[in-house]
C-alpha cells in the first residue's frame, strides 16, 4: 500500500490511488508525528533470489514448480525447527531474518543431498549465464561437507559413491584407525587423485573446501556408511555401552 522513495533532498511516500481521503489524512497525521528509523535483520534480496533459483532448478529436476517446492520445503523446515511460517520477500512483515534465511539455504542443500539430487543452479542469462554447484552457493561449507560425508557424495563435484579421504594423511595402518586421528573429506576418484597430486592448501583453496574432524558419535554413524573404515573404533571406549566394531 505504501512505498518509500528516497531522493537526494527528500523522501517520497507513494500510496495507492485507491486510498480514501480519510486514509490519506490518517497517514499524513502519522508522518507529522515523526518517523522512527529502525534497523531490522531481514532476509537479503540476494538470499531471496538464491532460494527462488534453487526452487526453480531443483523443482525442474524432480517435477515441481518453484512455488510448489518452496511450500513443501518451507513447511518441512518450519515443522522441524518449530518456527512460524515466513515470507521470502524482504518487503513483507513476516519475512525471514537473515540468519533464518542462511540456515534455510543450507538446510535445503542438505535436503537435496539426502534425497540423492546433485543440485545445479543456473544464474544469469545469455553470455552471462553461469552454472554453479551446491558447494559454490552453500553458506556453511563445513555443514555441506558433513552432509556429503553422510551421503558418500564428492564434496567437490557432487558425484555419488565417493571415497573417504583422510586429510591430513593417516600415517598409520588402517587397522589402527579409529576415525579420530585425522580429518576427512569425501572425494570421487578424479578429485581424490587430484588431491594426491597437489598440496592440501592448494587443493582446498582451489575448490573452497574444508576437511571435517569427527567426534565419536559421528564416527559411529559413519561406520555404517563406510564399513571398511574406522576398524579400531570401539564404542565402549568413547560412548559407553557394548562394543561395536
Amino acid at each position: 500500500m505504501y512505498r518509500l522513495i528516497i531522493e537526494e533532498n527528500k523522501c517520497i511516500v507513494e500510496v495507492s490511488e485507491n486510498l480514501s481521503v480519510a486514509e490519506l489524512k490518517r497517514l499524513h497525521s502519522k508522518i507529522n508525528k515523526g518517523i522512527e528509523i529502525k534497523k531490522v535483520d531481514t532476509i537479503t534480496l540476494d538470499q531471496s533470489k538464491m532460494l527462488w533459483a534453487i526452487f526453480r532448478d531443483l523443482g525442474d529436476l524432480i517435477g515441481y514448480t518453484k512455488e510448489e517446492l518452496r511450500e513443501i520445503l518451507e513447511n518441512t523446515y518450519c515443522t522441524e525447527k518449530k518456527i512460524e511460517y515466513f515470507s521470502l520477500s524482504p518487503n513483507k512483515k513476516n519475512c525471514a531474518s537473515k540468519d533464518i534465511a542462511t540456515d534455510f539455504i543450507t538446510w535445503v542443500i542438505e535436503w537435496s543431498l539426502n534425497q540423492g539430487y546433485n543440485l545445479i543452479i543456473y544464474e544469469g542469462k545469455g553470455t552471462n549465464k553461469q552454472i554453479r554447484g551446491a558447494r559454490e552457493i552453500v553458506p556453511s561449507i563445513k555443514r555441506y561437507v558433513v552432509a556429503c560425508l553422510r551421503n558418500k557424495v564428492c564434496a567437490v563435484c557432487g558425484k555419488r559413491e565417493a571415497d573417504l579421504h583422510h586429510e591430513p594423511p593417516l600415517g598409520i595402518p588402517y587397522e589402527l584407525d579409529d576415525g579420530l586421528q585425522t580429518g576427512f573429506i569425501p572425494l570421487c576418484r578424479e578429485h581424490h587423485s587430484a588431491r594426491h597430486n597437489t598440496s592440501w592448501e592448494d587443493f582446498k583453496n582451489k575448490w573452497h573446501i574444508e576437511n571435517i574432524w569427527l567426534n565419536p558419535t559421528m564416527v559411529l554413524e559413519l561406520k555404517k556408511v563406510y564399513p571398511g573404515h574406522f576398524k579400531n573404533f570401539k564404542k565402549e571406549n568413547y560412548l559407553g555401552g557394548n562394543s561395536e566394531k
